[in-house]
């Protein structure tokens, strides 16, 4: 069901990404709820390490770092027209803290390598490059 909600939302048929694997950070802190978004003051700004990674069929792994832990574990893909998408849902916050949940949406333009995370209040920009090949990695 999430691959095809996110094969509806980029306009295409479901695609696979190619096999690879994208390392994303950010620059700016930007959170945003119902009544607008703010960026972080610089000095105040967490920086982020996203990871991700396409598998077979449509399905792959996300982890988004922040703070003391990452949001980690499975997520639908799709790709289309130079688009890249992870949907992750109701992924565990791994730290100190165990317990916390939140969905996880990447969204890469393979292009330029700009990419976009709202996870957890955060929505923020982001800088990715693509990583090959695995070093050994599967």
């Amino acid at each position: 069901m999430i691959e095809f909600a996110a094969a509806l939302f980029l306009g295409a048929s479901k695609a696979e990404i190619p096999a690879e694997k994208w390392n994303c950070r950010n620059q700016v802190e930007v959170w945003c709820a119902a009544d607008g978004c703010a960026a972080t003051p610089p000095d105040e700004s967490t920086p982020m390490d996203i990871w991700a990674s396409a598998g077979e069929a449509g399905t792959g792994t996300i982890s988004a770092c922040a703070y003391t832990g990452c949001w980690e574990g499975a997520a639908a893909t799709s790709a289309a027209v130079g688009r890249l998408l992870w949907i992750g849902d109701d992924l565990p916050f791994k730290s100190v803290i165990e317990g916390a949940t939140s969905d996880v949406t990447l969204l890469i333009l393979a292009e330029d390598g700009v990419g976009f995370i709202r996870v957890g209040g955060i929505a923020t920009p982001l800088l990715c490059a693509r990583r090959l090949p695995y070093d050994g990695e599967e």
